[in-house]
């Protein structure tokens, strides 16, 4: 269906750029850091507590400081740079690389990264998600800047559940190739036996829960698939298989046997090649294999294939948080989706979903750091026993 082609000139080039990179494969493993974590996160004199819990002086306090300020990024450089020691790396960017508990080891979680740009972000929303027994592929576009992908290369290099995807594309909105990244990640994924569910990212979102609780709700889905999913928008045209296409979104949280039949099986193969004659491929193929369950594809929705964030009468879509104008955006509209930012701080504390899209670091590197600091102090605290997560809500789904 795919073939995995790396261009020779790119790939040498890449070999020689860390032919110098010193490894310490026998380094101690880190558990959760404990120093220096409010400089790491960038919130100098800023309390994320007070802004999650909408505050308002603070909140327009902290506002106006964040429009008032000039935002430096950390460059493509810095990261080549730094990375030519991993283990410095690791430990000064504040990594997790001990398994810090069994259940979270018995529950490894595969994750496709699509990016484009942005070296910081993605590496910020890499050390959220990072964990030793997990696994990640991350695809950066073909269109994207040189440097950018000798910086991203050389993170993943640092690790060895981090891997480059051997394709790169040139993604286009409402094409094929925004859908294609994701079956070349899946197929370098699908090599690695232990994971039990794959989740599928780009270079804008950040995650709303630490890794134990993904893996609670995980657990708790007993197998189910999470895809957003719409009859409403249905295609004109029928698929093959007198299979009925269903429209939804590419982000999607799916167990292991869901990608099996999407890489090695006939019905899939057909389906794809139907699907990239249609208008947005990315939003039908996934959605449409999810909600016909005659297929026999296991954790697939059985009920009526319709998803919606705020209906309780209506199947939820739990792996993204999206506003497309349902709520009040403090952000801004950007083709119709809110970008988040530090006023949007209280709903997503409060949101149930596992994820959340989309952000812009350069515009507001405060709501990242608070998201950062979140998903750290749950750690700390669900290691010595002082928070547990109730998973009721999504087993009952």
């Amino acid at each position: 269906m795919l073939q995995a082609i790396a261009s020779s000139s790119l790939i040498n080039g890449i070999s020689k750029t860390f032919e110098s990179r010193r490894f310490t494969r026998a380094e101690n493993c880190q558990g959760l850091p404990e120093d220096n974590m409010d400089s790491i996160f960038h919130l100098k004199n800023i309390q994320c507590s007070k802004l999650f819990s909408a505050d308002k002086a603070f909140m327009n306090h902290t506002l106006n400081q964040i429009k008032q300020t000039s935002w430096t990024m950390l460059s493509n450089d810095y990261y080549i740079n730094l990375t030519t020691d991993c283990t410095r790396f690791k430990q000064s960017r504040g990594y997790v690389t001990c398994k810090l508990t069994q259940e979270e080891e018995d529950f490894p979680i595969a994750y496709s990264l699509i990016i484009y740009k942005d070296v910081e972000m993605m590496e910020r929303l890499l050390r959220a998600i990072y964990r030793p027994q997990n696994y990640y592929c991350i695809h950066v576009d073909k269109k994207s800047d040189q440097n950018f992908f000798i910086a991203v290369s050389a993170i993943a290099e640092c690790f060895e559940n981090v891997f480059i995807a051997p394709e790169r594309l040139a993604v286009h909105w409402g094409t094929f190739s925004v859908l294609e990244p994701e079956l070349v990640c899946m197929q370098q994924l699908w090599r690695f036996r232990k994971w039990k569910y794959f989740i599928n990212l780009t270079g804008q979102e950040f995650p709303l829960r630490t890794n134990w609780e993904l893996v609670q709700i995980l657990k708790s889905y007993r197998g189910a698939n999470d895809l957003e999913g719409t009859i409403k928008r249905r295609l004109p045209t029928d698929p093959p298989h007198n299979i009925t296409a269903i429209k939804g979104s590419v982000h999607i949280a799916v167990n292991r046997d869901f990608v099996d039949y999407i890489l090695h099986h006939r019905t899939a193969k057909d389906l794809l090649d139907w699907v990239k004659n249609t208008s947005i491929p990315d939003e039908t193929f996934f959605t449409t294999l999810n909600h016909n369950p005659q297929l026999g594809i296991r954790g697939t929705y059985k009920g009526v294939p319709e998803t919606d964030n705020d209906d309780s009468m209506i199947k939820p879509f739990l792996t993204r948080f999206k506003n497309w104008g349902e709520k009040l955006c403090a952000g801004h509209w950007v083709r119709g989706i809110c970008i988040l930012s530090t006023g949007d701080l209280p709903l997503l504390g409060r949101a149930k979903h596992m994820f959340a899209n989309k952000f812009f670091l350069w515009e507001d590197p405060i709501a990242i750091g608070c998201l950062e600091e979140m998903i750290y102090n749950n750690t700390r605290d669900e290691l010595s026993g002082v928070k547990v997560f109730n998973s009721t809500y999504y087993s009952q789904l």
